[in-house]
């Protein structure tokens, strides 16, 4: 099939031009592959892809082709691609549009009128107003896209695919964050979407991983783009350098949690393979240090016990001038944390229910 070039192009200006005016919502159309469908009368979306009927894109404003890929992304944040479970499709994606279209709406986006969005369902779950939706035949319910399971009704793959996109929307909503460009409605859903049961496994794999793989740069500019007069981040691969992390043993983290954390860390080494792997062990300073190998055994050694204290291992960095690929923090939450973040990425793995003022965090549960 012939793509039609003037399509693919225009849905590409509005992703760059989200990442610089809407980074939340620009950040995760990348992880979309655009893919034409001129069987489907506007869009449809799987977790991997957009697809998109050619002439329905070039008949949109160029805000709203912003707008229309902001909406895709929002069946993928708010996790409607696996959880129809059985219900009527047109039914259960007309819900999921007056979800996204009041969210999308009040961060700025420009809705099309003949777009479903009733005042009345404000800060209600698809679920809910799929309650409260006429039954019809699908086609009579509206909506501006066809929402399509990416798992192919496999469970597995649906917890999986439901997994990636929280962790992913966690990191595109502190970036985002970072920037000032975070909405209040959105910023309460991500931290609602946290406070979930997540697997915490998962999270702390996707974290380390996601920074040893390929990723985009706007420091690496796309050539191909270039020559296209769009100025779009490359694909960039570098090798994993320096992993640490550091546990709290001020004597809150008993002994099948931190077993449990070390072969965990210990199996993604084996699949990252950093160049080094830096261990802090620190309670209200550090006690102790060691650095790894990937010939070396790694083993997690408690060496503390007396009161908390979360600042002495960034001032350890910040003293040395070292910055470190990524930091993972075990701990129960409870002491004194540095003011500001670093420059570097931070997940904290705890123990409890507490929310660290900055970085990504996940409840280890065992």
């Amino acid at each position: 099939m012939t793509v039609d070039q003037q399509a693919l192009l225009e849905l590409t200006r509005a992703r760059a031009a989200m990442i610089i005016d809407q980074p939340f919502f620009g950040t995760l159309a990348l992880r979309l592959k655009l893919v034409e469908d001129n069987t489907i009368p506007t869009l449809a979306v799987d977790g991997k892809h957009v697809f998109y009927n050619a002439k329905f894109v070039r008949d949109l404003t160029p805000a709203l082709r912003k707008s229309a890929m902001a909406h895709e992304v929002g069946h993928c944040v708010f996790d409607h691609l696996t959880r129809r479970n059985g219900r009527s499709p047109g039914k259960w994606n007309a819900a999921g549009d007056y979800v996204i279209n009041d969210v999308i709406k009040d961060a700025g986006f420009e809705l099309g009128k003949t777009w479903l969005h009733n005042p009345a369902f404000k800060g209600m779950t698809a679920d809910h107003i799929y309650s409260l939706l006429p039954d019809q035949p699908d086609d009579e319910h509206g909506g501006l896209c066809d929402i399509r399971d990416a798992a192919q009704g496999n469970p597995a793959d649906a917890e999986m695919v439901e997994t990636e996109w929280k962790i992913a929307t966690a990191q595109a909503a502190q970036a985002a964050k970072a920037q000032g460009k975070l909405s209040g409605p959105l910023e309460r859903f991500v931290d609602d979407m946290l406070n979930s049961k997540v697997d915490w496994k998962a999270m702390l794999r996707q974290f380390i991983t996601s920074f040893a793989k390929n990723d985009y740069q706007w420091t690496r500019p796309n050539r191909r783009m270039l020559a296209s007069g769009f100025y779009l981040p490359g694909l960039h691969s570098e090798v994993m350098e320096s992993v640490c992390v550091v546990t709290d043993d001020s004597g809150s983290i008993d002994g099948p949690v931190l077993s449990a954390f070390t072969a965990e860390i210990s199996a993604i080494r084996d699949a990252v393979r950093p160049v080094k792997t830096i261990h802090i062990s620190c309670d209200a300073r550090i006690n102790h240090m060691d650095e790894f190998s990937m010939e070396d055994e790694f083993k997690l050694v408690s060496k503390g016990g007396g009161g908390t204290d979360f600042r002495p291992p960034f001032t350890h960095f910040d003293e040395l001038g070292e910055t470190p690929k990524c930091l993972i923090y075990l701990t129960d939450g409870y002491g004194p944390f540095p003011q500001t973040a670093p420059d570097y990425p931070v997940l904290w793995v705890m123990t409890t229910d507490v929310v660290p003022p900055w970085g990504q965090h996940v409840r280890i549960e065992i």
